[in-house]
């Protein structure tokens, strides 16, 4: 029998004095009860064509090959066989199912029938699909349980933050349930601020009380501009930040939720946090560190000196969209995700850090090019720095060599910009002249021998 369902309709730079952090002998807070695991969601809650559920009289048709599903108002199907698709023998396949089919070479290129009796079809023409597909026929629109936790550091204020609008763009998709966002406030300061941080993130791991398939973690922080530490809280009583090194601060705060990160299939770190800490060598490697320790599936962050997270909006809507609710490989949809963002390329180039084996990353820095405000993604001064003029200078264009010069003829300051070596030109920006390339950068994680312990 065909199996159907219905469901309802700013900155954060600055300084702060780096301090020594004394670990406990496990950061992981043992887990004093059971966690009940909640039964899998096995197929997706809305159309893969219109991409909304279904209520009266319409029904959620689920394939028997995939988790996705289509709806009765997208398919014209025939009223004098409609009863036949409740037999028992009957089947359903999608038609991503049947296009995928196609394009592989598993089948060959045929009409769309949609149901099926012992692989013949139950209708005698094929079944016509009345709207245009809205997503890729790679896409799904997965309800699978996704958790979504945003650490914010003590006294940084987070009003109108881009972590809370995209959780409130994610709720819709989940009429069932599966989905939680928990914002958790830190500080961390001193040995037993530490204890009480893990304590109380790790009620909340007891609360949740179910099997995640998606975990993704956002990180709301301050970094110190000299070192690229980051902010950790206040040491005493008084409302002073002190930092430490990043590796030692992504142990502590995701030591609670480890066990949670390990459960799940695919993992996130979103690090909205000021450039010192990718640009600082040090910083960087003690960061692609941790990354490794905690196995996340996949980090992002970012390296404007004064970043603001609002920018990164429509960077972290275009992820949950096309990761979270379409089910895409985040290294498959970031050339997109960044496409949609070219106010946050204005503003910082985007890292990529994803695992390709045990101890092993791949890096990509994606940056946002214009051919007079950041030709191949490098900043042009908005003056002249020698002879102070504005509106200064005069470009040439030659092979995709853009020189630059100071219109002032007792200055003639000169630039080159030149396309990055082993760098690719991504889809074109919304903006004429614009687009975003990648560039792979070598991976130098590690913790120098002096600060093993900080």
């Amino acid at each position: 029998m065909v199996k159907s369902k219905q469901t309802c309709k700013k900155s954060t730079g600055g300084t702060a004095p780096r301090v020594t952090l004394e670990l406990p002998v496990t950061t992981a807070v043992p887990v004093v009860q059971e966690v009940e695991i909640s039964k899998p969601f096995t197929h997706n809650e809305f159309c893969l064509v219109c991409r909304d559920g279904c209520i009266d009289h319409d029904r959620l048709f689920l394939c028997s090959t995939c988790p996705r599903v289509m709806c009765s108002r997208c398919m014209e199907i025939p009223s004098t066989g409609a009863d036949a698709i409740d037999a028992d023998d009957v089947t359903f396949v999608c038609i991503s199912c049947h296009v995928g089919g196609e394009r592989h070479g598993r089948n060959s290129y045929s009409p769309y029938f949609g149901f099926y009796r012992r692989d013949k079809p139950v209708f005698s023409s094929f079944l016509p699909i009345r709207a245009t597909l809205e997503v890729s026929f790679k896409s799904q629109l997965s309800s699978a349980p996704i958790l979504v936790v945003h650490l914010v550091l003590v006294d940084h204020d987070t009003a109108g933050g881009c972590v809370e609008l995209a959780s409130d763009f994610l709720r819709p998709y989940f009429p069932a349930g599966g989905f939680e966002f928990r914002t958790v406030t830190f500080d961390i300061g001193n040995s037993s601020k530490i204890a009480k941080y893990q304590a109380k993130a790790s009620a909340v791991v007891q609360e949740l009380k179910s099997n995640w398939t998606r975990v993704v973690v956002a990180m709301t922080n301050h970094t110190d501009n000299d070192d690229g530490n980051l902010f950790i809280g206040y040491e005493g009583k008084k409302k002073t930040y002190v930092s430490a090194r990043a590796h030692t601060v992504l142990e502590i705060l995701l030591s609670p939720w480890q066990s949670v990160i390990d459960g799940a299939e695919e993992s996130y770190l979103w690090l909205f946090a000021c450039g010192a800490l990718i640009n600082k060598p040090i910083a960087f490697g003690c960061l692609q560190q941790a990354v490794i320790n905690h196995h996340m599936t996949a980090t992002i962050g970012f390296n404007a000196i004064r970043f603001q997270p609002s920018f990164a909006t429509h960077l972290l809507l275009a992820f949950m969209e096309l990761v979270i609710i379409e089910r895409l490989p985040i290294r498959v949809a970031f050339p997109e995700m960044v496409g949609q963002s070219y106010k946050l390329g204005r503003h910082s180039d985007v890292f990529l850090l994803v695992p390709v084996a045990p101890d092993l990353l791949a890096i990509k820095k994606y940056s946002w090019t214009h051919h007079e405000l950041r030709p191949w993604g490098q900043y042009l001064p908005v003056q002249c720095p020698d002879c102070g003029w504005t509106n200064a200078w005069r470009t040439v264009n030659t092979n995709k060599n853009y020189s630059f010069e100071c219109k002032n003829r007792q200055c003639r300051k000169e630039y080159l910009f030149s396309q990055p070596a082993g760098s690719r030109i991504l889809l074109p920006g919304r903006r004429p002249g614009t687009c975003w390339i990648s560039i792979d950068l070598k991976p130098t994680p590690g913790i120098p021998d002096d600060m093993l312990v900080s």
